[in-house]
């Protein structure tokens, strides 16, 4: 647990918020150089990272509101100022920020976000290791090697294994979790290549796009058997796992249904391009 990455005299680089602006920049930069190598590139610059970074940003506080805040959180809008981050939130968000955007520069959807969504999903495996370094979205108690133990603290896993009793208030650390944080970051990174290699072999518009929702709510579904701080209010699943099966419904749906347009019919075609690495793509 590093929650302060580094520190520069007495300004503080804490670690969820340099991870979150690495996760935004890679993402924006690495996705609109991806598009700069098209044949015939979209009219899509930075600036569409942007749009979605405060569309996502906004969507995930107020979904952070609806999930664990309080009345008295809304008060001249101070959960905007203190409360939490839930990525469904922010995917939803940054969904309507990044669709605003194209709108007003007037490019098709469905093409740029089957060009953009796999580096939303690296984006995400980097932002995630801010959540480990933070000691943020732990997971449950464990016995396994790889479990991780995170110091005392006033919250977070320590907190929490406190108030159920599992632990004394004399310990200096929790007892081992689950690295939740890591298992995501991990099945995010193998998502990513999975929809650039989808990408380079699409024969129809939407395919990528409706990969993605497959793909992380399966990953999430899962994933949330094994975290520590999510309640299980309805038939022993978490909020999250509900709005993972919604995701994976409406992709199963999209691609079984959805009569999606050809490369080149009604849509603007663009040339296949090599499926290349972050560190081959100028990612450090």
């Amino acid at each position: 647990m590093r929650p302060i990455l580094f520190s520069i005299g007495t300004m503080h680089f804490h670690s969820y918020t340099a991870m979150f602006a690495l996760a935004f920049l890679a993402g924006t930069i690495l996705a609109v150089r991806a598009n700069q190598k098209l044949e015939n590139p979209f009219p899509v610059t930075t600036l569409g990272g942007i749009w979605a970074f405060f569309g996502g940003l906004i969507g995930a506080k107020v979904y952070w509101w609806f999930q664990y805040g309080e009345w008295e959180d809304l008060k001249w809008g101070q959960f905007l100022l203190t409360g939490g981050l839930v990525f469904y939130g922010g995917l939803i968000g940054g969904v309507l920020g990044c669709w605003l955007y194209l709108r007003r520069v007037r490019a098709p959807f469905v093409p740029v976000a089957d060009l953009a969504i796999p580096f939303l999903a690296l984006a995400h495996a980097i932002a995630r290791v801010g959540c480990f370094l933070n000691g943020c979205c732990w997971g449950a108690v464990t016995g396994l090697p790889w479990g991780v133990t995170y110091p005392k603290t006033s919250w977070g896993a320590y907190a929490q294994q406190i108030r159920d009793g599992l632990l004394q208030g004399g310990g200096t650390h929790a007892l081992p979790v689950h690295p939740t944080q890591m298992y995501e970051s991990i099945g995010l990174v193998g998502i990513f290549f999975l929809l650039r290699w989808c990408y380079r072999r699409r024969t129809r518009h939407g395919t990528v796009m409706l990969l993605y929702p497959l793909c992380y709510g399966l990953l999430r579904f899962g994933v949330e058997f094994f975290r520590g701080d999510s309640a299980h209010p309805m038939a022993g699943l978490t909020g999250s796992q509900f709005f993972s099966l919604a995701m994976v419904s409406f992709s199963v749906a999209g691609l079984l249904l959805w009569k999606r347009p050809p490369l080149g019919d009604g849509m603007p075609a663009t040339a296949p391009e090599t499926m290349e690495s972050p560190e081959n793509e100028g990612s450090g």
